[in-house]
């Protein structure tokens, strides 16, 4: 991409997003409650008129759907479990060092001593009695474990001060959200609701399971825990509050229809608050509007749309040589669509303003009269039915954007594809006519599909509608189709029909200055016609150029075979290079007089392009006769080329090739028929004339398939006529030719 590319495509940009910018409404007038209207005013389009009280419902209803956030006190928790493991992991070493032994007592004094060191160094986390408890116990790691379990599964099922704000918060489920780490659980209503009392008295349910601790002592340790039991599970009013008002901000505004075409208050009526409320609803809508801001949106979207263009012709449709010319054209057909339609849908928002009946009423059902189709098929019929469709999906995202209308916007597709595809086979100005009517009858059917979906009974008055629509798109592109031809250089298959005639001067007239030349060039375009269609590609262009391909022959056709008469050869008496010189300028001279008469470019790059840069065997072989092999340059023996660059162009070589080969042939059989075919075009892909083509050498085959039924429908077997032996006939004609032209000779001499 070039920068005169990245201007051209702004500058195209900006005109496609200019076109858009716009208001189609007058605006409101402005009332307040209690005065009287001195006009009728309905809604000129649907507008959502927000509704305050519904909105504020629905943000009551979100907060409160919205759990309570409790916070549990895990860093609490985890001190307690620590010191407990501290008093018992120090309890533990203290007996270790002082030999104490595991199974026998210790004196009142030892318990003492023991203890008080204890102290000094666990602090006074456990009273004495507690301690003296865990020492008879030796500071078992197994008693160790089970308080660790019983404290912790109490702690960590939460404890409150206000139980009964908890079961209220329940009923609406709760959050509890660790302070350590802070991840949260969603808490319903079987979640077990515990303040200190039932706390302790779920404490004191797994007293049992310290069977092992003589009663006192299993009383004084409980007595212990339930002292450690304090609420570590409290509610969080300010993540609360802000869960609840986010939920509350989430919710989307309740917002009433204002119909298009609703009226909102009559002449003479008094304005209530809520026509005032809905007339401002309506201005705001509509304005005021920036420009700029319009302007800025839709640059963007159709920026979008021209680098999807241009990418697509780089990377996926790089056999259009001209990509500049095609992707201009495609802008010029976009941005002319996109102006009809401004033009038709100001006229038909003057003409719903001034008949207000029936159809009329609504604007919305004249804009499906827009031809909108029209750009699809002139793409599709002067570049191709991929970007046929492309523009259909490219006019539908800014015309949708435009109206605001997803169902304007679908049927701008449906209408353009059925376009696109019913022009494929053009062979005739009618078929315009005839894609018209059928944009028009699957417009028709996308209307009452639409009406279906709203469950609305199709009228006949839009079916009408949808069918001029049709009628209108084929008659402006019939219109335009000749000047985007001239203007952009681009020839369609009408145009090719018009050089395929016969009966044109330059053909009659190579017809008579070369008649060997004319049937070849025939007989070319009957093989490569048949090819083409056989893989695909255009079987007219391909067609039209076989007819063209040789013009250049006219200006000496003595020099070249087919033209020659009675066997005389004047190639016999010119070296080698000057016979090459002579075959080869007909390339030159062809050119020369297809810009005289103005033929169309692609018809002219067929004629160097037929080809290519191959050999001009018979004459490179006899200068190595004379000169021998080193004196000889191969590439003073080639045609200058191009190679061929499209489909087209490599099945006019191929069967250029073996038209003139096939001349050679005398009651050929088949496989003498097939294997000449295989032979020439082989030689054509060995010589890498195919390289910068797209043809495939699956298509390759086909061709040959092609030639081989074209050829042997031509030389299939007839049987002798009765009484006629044209083999003695023709060697009496050359007998006396040959005698004649003796005579003439010594005559001259």
């Amino acid at each position: 991409m070039t920068w005169l590319d990245f201007v051209v495509g702004a500058a195209a940009t900006g005109a496609l997003a200019a076109v858009l910018v716009g208001f189609r409404y007058p605006s409101l007038p402005s009332y307040k409650p209690g005065e009287i209207a001195t006009q009728d005013i309905r809604a000129p389009e649907d507008v959502l008129y927000p509704d305050p009280v519904e909105t504020e419902r629905r943000r009551e209803a979100a907060r409160a759907a919205v759990p309570a956030v409790y916070d549990l006190d895990t860093r609490a928790i985890a001190a307690r479990e620590n010191a407990l493991v501290r008093v018992f992991e120090a309890g533990r070493q203290l007996l270790l060092a002082r030999h104490t032994p595991r199974r026998e007592n210790m004196t009142r004094q030892e318990e003492s001593e023991f203890l008080r060191a204890l102290s000094e160094q666990t602090g006074s986390i456990f009273p004495p009695d507690v301690m003296a408890v865990l020492l008879r116990a030796r500071f078992n790691p197994n008693l160790e474990a089970q308080v660790q379990r019983v404290l912790g599964t109490v702690l960590r099922g939460g404890i409150v001060v206000d139980r009964n704000q908890v079961l209220r918060d329940l009923k609406g489920g709760i959050v509890v959200r660790d302070v350590t780490t802070g991840s949260e659980q969603r808490q319903s209503e079987a979640y077990p609701v515990r303040d200190v009392a039932a706390a302790r008295g779920y404490l004191r349910q797994f007293a049992l399971e310290f069977s092992d601790l003589p009663a006192p002592d299993r009383w004084t340790l409980f007595t212990f825990l339930e002292g450690l039991l304090d609420p570590n599970l409290t509610p969080n009013p300010t993540l609360t509050a802000r869960a609840r008002e986010g939920a509350a901000q989430a919710v989307i505004p309740s917002e009433q229809l204002i119909k298009k075409g609703k009226t909102i208050v009559r002449s003479g009526d008094e304005v209530t608050v809520t026509a005032a409320a809905q007339l401002q609803a309506l201005r705001e809508a509509q304005g005021p509007k920036s420009a700029m801001h319009q302007f800025l949106g839709f640059y963007l979207v159709s920026a979008i749309l021209v680098y999807a263009l241009w990418r697509y012709f780089v990377n996926y449709q790089s056999r259009h040589r001209k990509i500049r010319n095609h992707a201009l054209l495609i802008l010029v057909v976009m941005l002319g669509v996109l102006a009809v339609m401004r033009l038709l849908t100001g006229l038909a928002d003057i003409l719903s303003e001034r008949v207000s009946i029936g159809t009329f009423r609504d604007p919305t059902n004249l804009y499906y009269a827009i031809p909108f189709a029209f750009g699809a098929v002139l793409v599709t019929l002067l570049v191709d039915t991929n970007f046929g469709i492309f523009t259909s999906m490219a006019l539908a995202v800014l015309v949708g954007l435009y109206y605001t209308d997803a169902r304007l916007a679908a049927y701008l597709v449906l209408g353009s594809l059925a376009g696109v595809y019913s022009i494929r086979q053009y062979k005739d100005r009618a078929a315009i006519l005839k894609a018209g009517f059928t944009i028009g009858l699957v417009n028709a059917l996308a209307l009452g599909a639409f009406d279906l979906f709203r469950q609305e009974t199709p009228a006949w008055s839009q079916i009408t509608i949808a069918l001029t629509g049709g009628v209108l798109a084929s008659a402006l592109a019939s219109i335009l189709l000749p000047a985007l031809e001239t203007l952009f250089k681009i020839t369609t298959d009408i145009r090719l029909l018009e050089l395929s005639n016969l009966n044109a001067p330059i053909l009659r007239r190579l017809s008579v200055e070369a008649p060997g030349t004319y049937h070849h060039s025939l007989m070319v375009g009957t093989l490569g016609g048949a090819a083409a269609e056989a893989i695909g590609a255009n079987p007219l262009l391909v067609r039209v150029g076989a007819y063209y391909h040789d013009l250049g022959k006219m200006l000496k056709p003595e020099y070249f075979i087919e033209n020659q008469l009675y066997g005389i050869n004047k190639h016999e008496r010119l070296s080698p290079n000057m016979s090459c010189l002579i075959i080869a300028s007909h390339v030159k001279d062809g050119l020369e007089l297809a810009k005289e008469i103005g033929l169309n470019e692609r018809i002219r790059d067929m004629i160097p392009q037929h080809h290519g840069t191959r050999i001009m065997t018979y004459f490179y072989q006899k200068a190595k006769d004379s000169l021998g092999p080193e004196e000889v340059i191969e590439t003073d023996f080639r045609y200058p080329g191009p190679k061929p660059q499209s489909k087209e162009a490599a099945i006019m070589m191929m069967s250029d090739s073996v038209e003139a080969a096939s001349r050679t042939l005398t009651n050929p059989t088949p496989a003498q028929i097939r294997g000449m075919i295989d032979r020439l075009v082989d030689a054509i892909v060995a010589d890498n004339q195919l390289d910068e083509c797209d043809i495939t050498l699956r298509e390759v085959r086909l061709v040959k398939e092609s030639f081989f039924k074209i050829l042997s429908g031509i030389y299939h077997r007839r049987i002798d006529y009765p009484g006629y032996d044209f083999k003695e006939i023709g060697s009496a004609a050359a007998a006396g030719s040959e005698q004649d032209t003796r005579s003439k000779q010594a005559h001259v001499v």
